[in-house]
């Protein structure tokens, strides 16, 4: 399964899909995405092992880089830690850390998510967050003044399908 992630960083702004797999042991992004969205990357002090699934090494081999983000899941925000690496097509996987984090309530059935979660906005931890004003609660409506200039007044001549207009009208387009 796989949920819309929106990815804020200085220098970019960008929405991805991120695969949701509760069997994976950490967070990873892919290493060339965290390049170009500029994310901050950090070296391990000691490469750690990374197995594919199926018990193959991974085609990079050992993880050696991270960055940790935060990472907005509904109403919730964590800083959470992104081991970066060579994931195929996937840019973002979330695994057990962040369901332990997020405790999702997930249809895997119906394959949705509750939107309560919703949106997850991943960030590096020193961006300023982002404040939207609050949405307006009444509306108000403003009387116009009535304008004394004539409309031009647009005649459709169905048959034909063209438009016509009287020369008065003619006169006044500029």
């Amino acid at each position: 399964m796989t949920i819309r992630t929106y990815i804020h960083s200085s220098h970019k702004r960008a929405e991805s899909s991120a695969l949701l797999d509760c069997g994976a042991m950490e967070n990873f992004m892919n290493m060339d995405y965290a390049k170009w969205l500029h994310l901050p990357i950090k070296r391990l002090s000691a490469p750690r092992p990374l197995f594919n699934v199926d018990g193959t090494t991974n085609r990079k081999g050992d993880l050696f880089f991270y960055s940790d983000l935060r990472m907005k899941t509904g109403s919730t925000t964590k800083v959470m830690r992104f081991f970066l690496t060579d994931l195929g097509h996937h840019r973002i996987i979330l695994g057990y850390p962040w369901f332990v984090a997020n405790q999702p309530r997930i249809d895997w059935a119906k394959g949705w998510i509750d939107a309560s979660h919703l949106p997850v906005i991943i960030s590096p931890p020193d961006l300023p967050m982002i404040r939207f004003p609050p949405k307006p609660t009444t509306h108000a409506l403003r009387q116009t003044q009535p304008q004394n200039e004539p409309l031009l007044a647009v005649r459709v001549a169905y048959p034909a399908k063209r438009l016509t207009l009287t020369q008065v009208e003619w006169a006044t387009i500029p």
